[in-house]
């Protein structure tokens, strides 16, 4: 997902969770739960909220995140997945739900890894979710230099 994920794309879902956004946002996702039940995880809802390709372009002006959305969102491990929709969904059903931010990245190794923590920023309770994805340059490399360590 990274290097994809990043720009237009962190930056206009950013404006969605956002606090002048977040209440039109979850009113938004209310109906769609209401329309597609809840048999869907981290990730459908997203694709919903942000129908126009443009809306995912990186740096460069491509929008190929968009096409290949539910296959990267679909590869991050089921366990991290629940714990993003298990913690985004009860949010936006809440009666007060939070501004979230997402930071999309790397990560230093080939895994993926997701953190989430409670802050404050202007005197409100935001939600901040990091996504790391592997490292892209990790699995360029060659299969018998991976795995290897050098002590520090």
């Amino acid at each position: 997902m990274s290097g994809i994920y990043g720009d237009e794309f962190e930056r206009n879902l950013n404006v969605l969770t956002g606090p002048a956004n977040i209440r039109a946002t979850a009113a938004k996702f209310v109906a769609f739960e209401k329309e597609h039940g809840t048999a869907y995880s981290f990730g459908m809802f997203i694709k919903a909220l942000m129908p126009r390709p443009a809306d995912w372009a990186d740096q460069y002006g491509s929008t190929r995140g968009f096409g290949g959305w539910e296959k990267h969102a679909g590869a991050i491990p089921k366990e991290l997945r629940e714990r993003l929709t298990s913690v985004t969904f009860a949010n936006y059903r809440a009666e007060n739900p939070r501004p979230v931010r997402f930071k999309i990245g790397s990560n230093v190794d080939a895994s993926y890894d997701v953190q989430i923590k409670h802050f404050m920023h202007d005197g409100v309770e935001h939600i901040g979710v990091l996504i790391l994805c592997p490292n892209p340059e990790l699995a360029a490399a060659a299969p018998a230099a991976q795995g290897q360590t050098v002590p520090a």
